[in-house]
């Protein structure tokens, strides 16, 4: 199956492009106002323009660095924000993406969120989603008790040569417990 019949397949809650910059929140629009302003006229930046001395020390926590690898696990998270390792429960650094993803806890498909980053790598385009996942308790539990929450989140490419996507830079709006 071609990855736009996917996309039409998929109830997933996600805009591809920048459709969502009218309908986000504050963080989640500085985070792409950043992502944006390390282009420098290029299609998108390359990991070489990111510098996390430049990002908004607020934003910081909910971030993740994912590396676009040539075999399988495919994915792999290089880089995981401390609020992103709350909301999982644990710390998912140098794990692959599949089964330590957010929201693997609540049963949330895999598949959805591998098409995520798919249509990043792929389209070289920003995926905002805006499912709300409710964080896991410390044990890794599926329980919805904790208060921790994801609201939305925005994937964005980095790619060295400006064509080759290497890796997904992420952030998810988080509300304080």
């Amino acid at each position: 199956m071609s990855l736009d019949d996917e996309i039409r397949n998929s109830a997933y809650p996600r805009l591809i492009g920048t459709a969502f910059l009218d309908r986000c929140s504050p963080k989640i629009r500085r985070f792409w106002e950043y992502w944006d302003s390390r282009r420098g006229g290029k299609p998108m930046p390359g990991r070489h323009d990111i510098d996390p001395l430049d990002i908004p020390s607020d934003l910081l926590p909910g971030i993740l660095l994912t590396e676009v690898l040539r075999q399988p696990p495919w994915l792999r998270y290089r880089l995981v924000g401390t609020a992103q390792v709350a909301l999982r429960g644990r710390d998912p650094t140098g794990q692959p993406v599949q089964g330590n993803y957010m929201g693997s806890h609540l049963g949330v498909a895999g598949d959805d969120v591998m098409l995520n980053y798919r249509i990043v790598i792929e389209k070289r385009t920003p995926v905002y989603t805006y499912n709300p996942v409710v964080g896991a308790l410390p044990d890794g539990s599926s329980l919805r008790a904790s208060s921790l929450r994801a609201n939305s989140s925005l994937l964005m490419p980095l790619s060295p040569d400006g064509e080759t996507v290497d890796m997904v830079f992420c952030f998810s709006d988080l509300e304080d417990p």
